[in-house]
């Protein structure tokens, strides 16, 4: 069933009573328009410190998505990864599809939060990548300008802790989740 008719039965099914929410909905096949032309216009948070949706989602979510070089396994990750993150912020939409009832900080911090989750999501998890899409992932995040900000920070290092549970983590990737735990040090 596409996309369109999964979203038009949901809205007859009342799952979206709000035709903007459901526009919200991400298709089968990752994409980062979504972040402008829904999460934006219906949280606009231009000028303000918390804006999210353009300055980060979009932004990232278009230097995932234009990677090269990623294994199969890595592109997996990525696709997973995409999806997870712009389903978790559907939900957190004002569901009125009023601007004025949304909360910047709420919205930016709760994005935020759904990373690590995304990241190491069962079936798809950046601890099962090899070292090679560790090192693309690593300089397309900025890895090292994400040590210097707070929010990134913290996200990398619930993330290095949890690869570093999982006994299945590929050969090679421990040392370098170590050296990044280093680096926040």
């Amino acid at each position: 069933m596409s996309a369109i008719y999964r979203v038009a039965a949901l809205i007859a099914l009342g799952i979206f009573p709000n035709v903007a929410l459901a526009q919200c909905v991400n298709t089968a096949t990752p994409t980062c328009g979504v972040y402008v032309s829904c999460f934006a216009k219906l949280c606009p948070c231009d000028g303000s410190r918390d804006e999210y949706f353009k300055t980060y989602g979009a932004k990232y979510c278009k230097t995932f998505l234009d990677l090269p070089g990623l294994s199969p396994q890595g592109q997996a990750w990525r696709t997973s990864t995409l999806k997870c993150l712009q389903e978790a912020i559907v939900p957190l939409l004002p569901p009125d599809g009023q601007e004025a009832t949304c909360n910047c900080k709420i919205m930016r911090s709760a994005a935020f939060d759904s990373h690590v989750k995304c990241y190491t999501k069962t079936g798809a998890s950046i601890c099962k990548l090899d070292t090679g899409d560790w090192e693309k992932i690593w300089k397309a995040a900025e890895g090292f300008k994400s040590v210097t900000d707070a929010e990134g920070r913290r996200q990398m290092v619930d993330v290095a802790q949890i690869c570093l549970a999982e006994s299945s983590v590929a050969d090679g990737v421990k040392p370098i989740i170590r050296k990044v735990l280093d680096l926040m040090r």
